[in-house]
């Protein structure tokens, strides 16, 4: 099965790593996969596709590029097309309409949540609205079936979208354990000396592009309660700069030395290994893949009591509300403090990952996802 994925670009996002790390057990299960972008970003998960075929569509001309993605797509007589992300599934897919062959979108966040006019003063409600428009009219007219990365999402796009609940499939997201390797202390040690973090300095560690859907801002303000009882405790906070950065880094300027801003990284399941605590403070998600990384990294989790977060971590973590500093800070502190409580939650966290959350697990279930897409875009009449 010879599968056209459609992806903005290849950034440091949860859906991209997503679709670079399913490519290689795609491949294994007899799936011929193409990639094509619409854009390129200078840091992200590229460099790592260097074995795929990946096509990059030139110019910036919408028109343009979507011709050049009608021509790959015939001329490479693939059997399915795979969009991810707002540019793939309102230019991609209108691109493909008419070419006989089943289009299935991943649905990965829920962009059209209240909350999101509710907290963020950024957001023009006209432009938000105008996007939201399109993804329903194309949605509508061109997609087969959709993937959607939790049951949060999924009843999200049936209500913001007007998606129907029946060509919808949930598919949890995975993450390759090789890649995230195992935690000990030969290993937290080490980066800890390259970051110059002392051994006993309680640390906790955020993964997530600076953006106000991430909520940093409050858990900026929550350690610098944690800091008030121990000041020896760190934040680390990983991610490229985004909207939120200038904001963030104001707010941390009056913690000190007690906040750090690393960037993009590479190396993030060293960072973890190296973390005490993981926190994701997030004000909404669509699932929040990082999660899957701190349970196969047995690294004990704070994070906001949401949706599509309970879906990932079962009772394997600590809940706090979102958008609140005070539970976040005592939910820090607690969680710092160890205890058997904690390490019983990693425990299960462990084996959570091991049982449903590995990348091999999510690869079959998308490949069966596909699979099926085909045999009823056969049925309906249209191939």
């Amino acid at each position: 099965m010879k599968i056209l994925f459609v992806v903005d670009n290849l950034g440091a996002g949860g859906a991209e790593r997503s679709l670079q790390e399913l490519l290689v057990p795609f491949a294994r299960s007899g799936i011929v996969p193409i990639v094509a972008c619409f854009s390129r970003r200078r840091e992200g998960v590229e460099h790592l596709l260097k074995d795929h075929d990946v096509r990059f569509l030139p110019g910036a001309r919408r028109a343009a590029q979507m011709r050049e993605l009608r021509r790959i797509a015939r001329e490479e007589r693939v059997d399915l097309v795979h969009t991810t992300l707002f540019e793939a599934d309102v230019f991609g897919r209108p691109a493909l309409l008419g070419l006989g062959v089943p289009i299935v979108t991943s649905l990965v966040n829920m962009p059209y949540e209240p909350a999101r006019l509710q907290h963020d003063r950024r957001v023009n409600a006209v432009k938000l609205g105008a996007a939201r428009a399109l993804e329903i009219a194309t949605g509508f007219a061109c997609a087969d079936h959709f993937h959607a990365i939790s049951e949060a999402v999924k009843d999200a796009a049936a209500e913001r979208l007007w998606i129907p609940r029946r060509k919808v499939s949930v598919v949890l997201r995975g993450r390759d354990p090789g890649r995230l390797g195992r935690r000990s202390s030969a290993r937290r040690q080490r980066v800890r000396a390259e970051l110059g973090l002392a051994d006993d300095s309680p640390v906790v560690i955020s993964v997530g592009r600076q953006e106000f859907q991430k909520g940093h801002g409050f858990l900026i303000e929550a350690m610098a309660q944690v800091r008030a009882v121990n000041p020896a405790a760190q934040l680390l906070i990983v991610g490229r700069a985004g909207s939120a950065t200038d904001s963030l880094r104001e707010a941390a300027s009056k913690l000190g030395d007690g906040v750090r801003f690393l960037g993009h990284r590479e190396d993030v399941p060293d960072l973890m290994a190296a973390a005490d605590v993981f926190a994701l403070p997030s004000l909404w998600e669509g699932l929040g893949c990082v999660l899957i990384e701190a349970m196969a990294l047995e690294l004990p989790i704070v994070a906001s009591s949401l949706a599509p977060v309970k879906e990932v971590v079962l009772e394997h973590a600590t809940l706090v509300p979102p958008a609140q500093a005070g539970p976040l800070a005592a939910a820090l502190s607690r969680t710092l403090g160890g205890g058997s409580d904690v390490e019983a939650r990693v425990v299960a966290a462990r084996r959570r990952f091991e049982d449903a959350l590995t990348i091999d697990k999510s690869a079959e279930q998308m490949r069966q996802l596909f699979e099926r897409a085909r045999r009823e875009h056969a049925a309906s009449g249209r191939a």
